[in-house]
């Protein structure tokens, strides 16, 4: 889940649970110290009060009475809900006279005289013992103080509420800071990717800079390294378009030339000469590579530039029956069917923004298509529209696609495994594909080995 989530999500989130962390730890430290030095306290008087009453009892001096009735006085409000318990002891021994009813094992008592004092917890209330020699009396004596520290409990909520009001409150103001720190970390990449986004390829002299780098940092570096592939994609798409430009002007003029001089020498040679149907194959397959050429220079030049230029308000239905009568002077045996049964009355409908040119190459490729792998059938045409976008449809009954080529037909010069001796050179639908992208539509395809190929266009309709 992680994985998925946005840089600055979890910038938030790693932050936010780190210092909610730190803030727990840090309250729960508080609050134990400060539960064991209260208690510590409270214990510390639970002594001293016992000290008093047991030296007041072995003693009987009136010096002694009179500091215990003072130490009662002061320490009467603390040691509320507290009792003083004389046990005796025998002396020479560790055995009690009576067994108190008071919740510390037998052990304790042996501990106590042993150790002269002892302290004992149970729930919250605190018992202090301590053992005196009483050489006035027959028996030895252990005076246990008894009490609930209210005043400490009282404290300890006190000072719990406060950690858990002021680490609620501290916890919102940390998620408040952390989206505040992970938008000014992230604000450079996001300067970055925006101008990352005004470079394309006809714009690579584009280059990025960052107010928040000094060019020495890691920020600095990574821009650096960007700018300088900027500089190497310059140099290589100005060196292709370069290339393309002489490489248009070099093999279009020697293969004008050569299918010229074909049909020159063809018309002064009869037919029935062996050399008519030799130069009439040089013709026809010099036409063939201009054609391949001039596509294959038209991919370039949309790709170096990115964008259309010289668009059109075009109806798209006209566009289609142009397209069917200049297949038609090429191919006389060509049948198309349009299907217009589902288009609008209002002809605005069926307009689109478009470059006429690109247009007609587009549906021109893919209508095609249709006929040459339709085993000369006919070709179906259905134009469709519904608020947003007109839908053409071009389906035809031929040799169709394997599935295995599928994922593979808007590959440059690929072509299906099935086409035998059926000319092509694998552009025509990469082209098409190509030129819808540039204007914002889609193109689908849909196919069967053997039953043929539906094409579908998408177009974006022109808001009026």
């Amino acid at each position: 889940m992680l994985s998925v989530m946005k840089i600055r999500t979890k910038i938030v989130l790693l932050f936010s649970v780190i210092s909610t962390l730190l803030l727990v730890i840090f309250a729960l430290y508080v609050s134990y110290f400060t539960y064991d030095s209260l208690q510590t306290k409270f214990f510390h008087r639970l002594e001293e009060n016992a000290i008093i009453v047991g030296d007041h009892i072995v003693s009987q001096k009136e010096e002694n009475k009179e500091l215990y009735i003072q130490v009662k006085r002061k320490y009467l409000k603390q040691l509320s809900e507290g009792t003083d318990h004389l046990l005796r002891i025998v002396k020479g021994s560790d055995s009690l006279r009576f067994k108190p009813d008071l919740p510390m094992p037998m052990d304790f008592y042996k501990d106590v005289i042993r150790d002269g004092a002892g302290r004992y917890m149970h729930k919250d209330t605190a018992f202090v013992a301590v053992f005196f020699v009483d050489s006035i009396h027959q028996d030895n004596l252990i005076v246990v103080s008894e009490g609930i520290d209210e005043y400490g409990h009282d404290e300890q909520r006190v000072l719990d509420r406060t950690l858990v009001t002021g680490g609620c409150l501290a916890i919102l103001l940390i998620i408040f800071m952390s989206f505040y720190f992970a938008d000014r970390l992230l604000k450079p990449i996001k300067d970055i990717n925006r101008d990352l986004g005004k470079v394309d390829i006809a714009n690579l002299d584009y280059r990025l800079f960052s107010k928040f780098s000094n060019g020495k940092d890691e920020l600095g570096v990574l821009i650096a390294n960007l700018n300088s592939m900027l500089n190497r994609l310059d140099i290589s798409v100005q060196s292709q378009q370069s290339f393309i430009g002489n490489a248009s002007h070099s093999l279009k003029t020697p293969l004008t030339i050569i299918g010229g001089e074909a049909e020159l020498a063809q018309n002064l040679l009869p037919k029935e000469h062996e050399a008519y149907y030799s130069l009439e194959t040089i013709a026809k397959y010099a036409d063939k590579m201009e054609l391949i050429i001039n596509n294959l220079l038209q991919l370039s030049r949309m790709g170096f530039k990115g964008e259309v230029d010289n668009k059109e308000i075009l109806r798209i239905d006209e566009l289609l029956y142009e397209i069917y009568h200049a297949e038609k002077n090429i191919h006389k045996d060509f049948k198309l069917s349009f299907d217009l049964a589902q288009i609008p009355e209002d002809s605005d409908e069926l307009t689109v923004l478009a470059n006429p040119d690109l247009f007609f190459i587009a549906f021109s490729n893919i209508i095609s298509n249709a006929f040459k792998y339709g085993n000369g059938g006919q070709v179906q045409i259905a134009i469709s529209c519904d608020d947003k976008s007109i839908t053409i449809q071009v389906f035809d009954k031929g040799i169709g696609i394997p599935k295995k080529d599928q994922p593979h037909i808007f590959t440059s010069f690929y072509r299906a495994s099935n086409v035998g001796d059926i000319y092509g050179n694998g552009l025509g639908l990469v082209l098409a594909k190509n030129i819808f992208d540039l204007h914002g539509a889609e193109l689908s395809l849909q196919s069967a080995e053997g039953q043929g190929t539906l094409v579908v266009v998408t177009l974006p309709k022109i808001v009026f």
